[in-house]
């Protein structure tokens, strides 16, 4: 079954420049042979989407988000089904998509947008981006739920686990940041965080760090475990720095810049693992359902919860760096 939807204008953000946005109408997307068309009811900025939004990159960025099946296409869904979008996808063949894990697919992880931007009333999505929302979730929280918000934190979980009462030190705390500043003090990690804004280090104690200071500022006993969210170059060199001997530095944040390490200083002698965590794969799904199962407070992120047409001051206080996780509503 597929719902009907009438060729009427819809809307989307679109990025001018400059952190300014604003909506735009466009004829409905048309899905092509298999895709899903999916009726948009929350979508979640990311902090990844900072550099378009101020340089106007793509006209919308978006790539969290859920809401209701219009159709289905070549997935198991159904109209009228409730869903999270995942951002990424893979050719589905391959030895790791049959693995369930599209990250390292073969022929290369791709989009699995069809027509854009997914802050907007309706889009086409690849239907391996599908993921069935637990019963009664709010479509914003289950755009946190199926993108980066959880995803990003639990497969670096996956990936390193902490074990209760061990320090963990997260360092940045843009909304992937303060994701992993969540999961780790609710598996009972004793959580202190670096960050220069006063606003996430405020939010971070609210979910659940024992400590927050500023950059420079004394973290006491070095960690076993650093998370590096922030993403610079010398915030890298910190991280590999204060973690404790044989420790592990868990880099979540995007790096494209070069970081001069000494590898026998670092790695021989210290022995320290330098290791990473990108976005999440259909394996990390369950364990993220485990999470919402046992009451992870994943709405304690979002600080901004506000209907589309009014995304300009929500998108700039999340620039100046006064917002945890920033919710659009398109329904």
């Amino acid at each position: 079954m597929v719902l009907t939807v009438g060729r009427s204008p819809v809307r989307a953000l679109r990025n001018h420049g400059q952190g300014r946005v604003s909506l735009v109408e466009s004829q409905d997307p048309v899905p092509g042979p298999g895709d899903a068309l999916v009726r948009i009811e929350a979508s979640a900025v990311c902090g990844s989407e900072r550099g378009a939004l101020m340089e106007g990159v793509d006209g919308n960025t978006g790539h969290e988000a859920a809401g209701t099946l219009v159709d289905p296409g070549s997935s198991r869904f159904r109209a009228g089904d409730r869903v999270g979008l995942s951002a990424v996808v893979g050719c589905g063949e391959c030895d790791r998509c049959t693995a369930r894990q599209e990250l390292h697919c073969r022929r290369g992880p791709c989009s699995a947008a069809k027509s854009g931007g997914w802050h907007a009333e309706l889009a086409v999505v690849s239907p391996s981006a599908l993921r069935e929302l637990p019963p009664g979730m709010d479509a914003g929280v289950g755009a946190l739920f199926t993108g980066d918000a959880l995803g990003v934190p639990s497969r670096g979980y996956g990936r390193v686990p902490s074990e209760p009462a061990e320090r963990v030190l997260v360092i940045g705390l843009g909304p992937v940041g303060l994701g992993h500043v969540l999961v780790r003090a609710f598996e009972g990690a004793e959580v202190v965080a670096i960050e220069p804004a006063e606003f996430r280090r405020d939010l971070a104690l609210k979910l659940g760090a024992r400590a927050v200071g500023r950059p420079g500022d004394d973290i006491g006993h070095r960690p076993r475990l650093v998370i590096e969210c922030s993403g610079r170059p010398e915030s890298i060199a910190y991280a590999l720095d204060v973690v404790d001997n044989g420790g592990v530095v868990l880099q979540s944040g995007e790096c494209h810049s070069d970081v001069l390490i000494n590898p026998s200083d670092t790695f021989i002698r210290r022995e320290i693992t330098y290791t990473g965590a990108w976005y999440y794969a259909t394996e990390d799904y369950p364990a993220m359902c485990a999470l919402h199962e046992r009451g992870l407070p994943l709405a304690h992120m979002c600080t901004h919860d506000v209907d589309a047409a009014h995304a300009q001051d929500a998108i700039t206080d999340f620039l100046g760096q006064r917002a945890g996780k920033v919710l659009l509503r398109w329904s």
